[in-house]
């Protein structure tokens, strides 16, 4: 999805969402970013010294999902993020936060519709094993 207010990335194995790995062990990973913060079981923003992100970490069918407070799943195959295009200097920072999230799971991030309308871009890529 392109907007011109937001940025839509994705942190996921791949484009089928094959891979899930323990809700544990990802949340592990983002609470140790330095740059976010819990907000709920499964729901990360960013602290105070970084640009406005939401960050939440689902078990998806396919790249769907709804969540709700209190949500929590025992799997994770998918990290989506919303970030905010106020200031363009934030898509590095977003960009940077988020590969290094990427490769501590080994997943590929993807930013969901650049501004010409491709889709699926992918910024990182997961390194094969």
């Amino acid at each position: 999805m392109w907007s011109p207010l937001y940025w839509y990335y994705e942190i996921r194995s791949d484009r089928s969402y094959s891979q899930r790995i323990l809700t544990g062990d990802v949340l592990n990973v983002l609470n140790n970013t330095g740059e976010l913060q819990r907000i709920d079981k499964q729901e990360f923003g960013n602290i105070e010294r970084f640009p406005w992100i939401s960050v939440v970490a689902v078990n998806s069918n396919n790249g769907n999902y709804a969540t709700y407070a209190g949500y929590k799943s025992r799997w994770i195959n998918l990290i989506a993020v919303v970030g905010s295009k106020s200031d363009p200097r934030n898509e590095t920072l977003y960009v940077s936060l988020l590969a290094r999230i990427a490769e501590k799971l080994n997943w590929e991030l993807i930013l969901e519709e650049d501004e010409d309308g491709n889709e699926d871009v992918v910024l990182r890529e997961k390194l094969l094993q």
